[in-house]
C-alpha cells in the first residue's frame, strides 16, 4: 500500500463508470483510500461505483456540481500524503502509480507531471496531441526523472498559457497538503488546473518525468461550455501572470533574478503581441474573401511570427545560460 488517496469525482458518467472500473481493479490495492465525490449525479453513476469498487477504505461523498469546486471539496476530505484524482474516462497503470509515487518521493516535488496517451470515447488510440509537457521535454532534453527549477517553471509556464503545465490529472501525481493549501481556482473555467499551474507557479515544486503510463479520454463532458466559457482564456491566463508578479514583486527576494534572466519587459511585450495578432488573423480568417489575398492580414501574420521568434530567441538563450 502507498500512501496514495484516490479522488473520483463524478457527475452523470455512469456509461463510463464500468469501463473506469475495470481500469482501476490492477492498481486500487496500492491505494490508502478512495474518495468518491459525486455532483447530483441521475444516471446511476453512484449506485455502480458502489456495487463495482472494490477497496476496504471508500467513502462517498456529495458536492453541488461545480467541477473545481467538486475537486477541491474532494482534496479537502482525503487522508494520505499523496492524492491521485482518477477522472472517469481516463486511466493509468499499476506501474504508472508507482513511478509517479517514486518521483515525488525522489524529489519532494508538490506534483509529478507525465505525458498521457489519448483515446477517443469508445477507447480507440488518437493522434498525439501537443502539449506545454511536450514542449518542457523537448526543450530541456529530459530524458529521465527530474525537478524543474523555478525559473523554467516560470518561463515555460507564461509561454504556453494555451495548455496546462499541468497538462491531464489522469498522469500526475500532487501532495496532498499542497493542494490543500492551494486549492484549484474556479474562475478559469474548465482551464482551472492552467490557473492553478500559473497562480501557484512560484511557490510549488514540479517534477516531470518522459514516462508514459495513462490515458486521457475525449469525451463529452458533464459540465458544459456554457457553463465553462473558455473564450479568449489564454489572454485571460497571461494577465494572471502579470497579477502573480506584480504580488511577488514586494514579498519574493528571488523574483527580480528570475525575472532579470527571462528579460521579463521584453517577454511580456511579445507575450502581449502574440495573442491580439492571433485573434485578427483569424477574424480575417472567417471572412469571405481569402485571407492570403489581403495584404493587412499578412502583415497581422507578420507581427505576430516576429513576437513568436523573440519569445522563442528568449526560451533560447536561458536554456543556453543554465547549460
Amino acid at each position: 500500500m502507498l500512501p496514495i488517496s484516490v479522488l473520483i469525482p463524478t457527475r452523470n458518467c455512469g456509461e463510463l463508470v464500468p469501463g473506469h472500473i475495470e481500469s482501476l481493479r490492477p492498481w486500487i490495492d496500492l491505494a490508502q483510500e478512495v474518495v468518491v465525490v459525486d455532483s447530483h449525479s441521475k444516471d446511476g453513476t453512484v449506485d455502480l461505483l458502489r456495487a463495482g469498487l472494490s477497496h476496504p477504505r471508500v467513502r462517498f461523498l456529495t458536492h453541488p456540481p461545480g467541477l473545481y469546486q467538486s475537486w477541491n471539496f474532494g482534496i479537502q476530505n482525503t487522508g494520505a500524503k499523496y492524492i491521485y484524482i482518477a477522472t472517469v474516462g481516463d486511466s493509468i497503470t499499476r506501474d504508472g502509480v508507482e513511478q509517479l509515487f517514486q518521483v515525488a518521493e525522489q524529489f519532494q516535488g508538490d506534483v509529478v507531471i507525465s505525458k498521457p496517451s489519448f483515446i477517443n470515447g469508445s477507447g480507440t488510440p488518437m493522434p498525439d496531441d501537443r502539449w506545454p509537457i511536450d514542449v518542457i521535454i523537448d526543450r530541456l532534453k529530459i530524458d529521465r526523472p527530474r525537478l524543474l527549477t523555478t525559473t523554467e517553471q516560470f518561463l515555460l509556464a507564461v509561454t504556453n498559457t494555451w495548455g496546462a503545465i499541468l497538462g491531464s490529472s489522469a498522469s500526475d501525481l500532487y501532495r496532498a497538503d499542497c493542494l490543500k493549501a492551494r486549492p484549484f481556482p474556479i474562475e478559469y473555467g474548465t482551464a482551472g488546473d492552467g490557473g492553478w499551474g500559473i497562480q501557484n507557479i512560484f511557490d510549488v515544486r514540479i517534477a516531470v518525468t518522459p514516462a508514459r503510463f495513462s490515458n486521457f479520454r475525449h469525451h463529452e463532458k458533464a459540465y458544459s461550455l456554457t457553463e465553462y466559457p473558455m473564450d479568449s482564456m489564454t489572454a485571460k491566463l497571461f494577465r494572471l501572470a502579470q497579477t502573480v508578479i506584480a504580488q511577488q514583486r514586494a514579498t519574493n527576494p528571488a523574483l527580480p533574478p528570475i525575472l532579470e534572466t527571462v528579460r521579463w519587459p521584453e517577454l511580456e511585450k511579445a507575450l502581449e503581441i502574440v495573442p491580439v495578432q492571433q485573434a485578427k488573423l483569424e477574424e480575417f480568417r472567417c471572412k469571405p474573401f481569402p485571407w492570403y489575398l489581403n495584404p493587412a492580414a499578412w502583415r497581422v501574420r507578420s507581427t505576430r511570427n516576429r513576437a513568436e521568434k523573440r519569445i522563442n530567441s528568449i526560451i533560447t538563450a536561458v536554456q543556453s545560460r543554465a547549460k
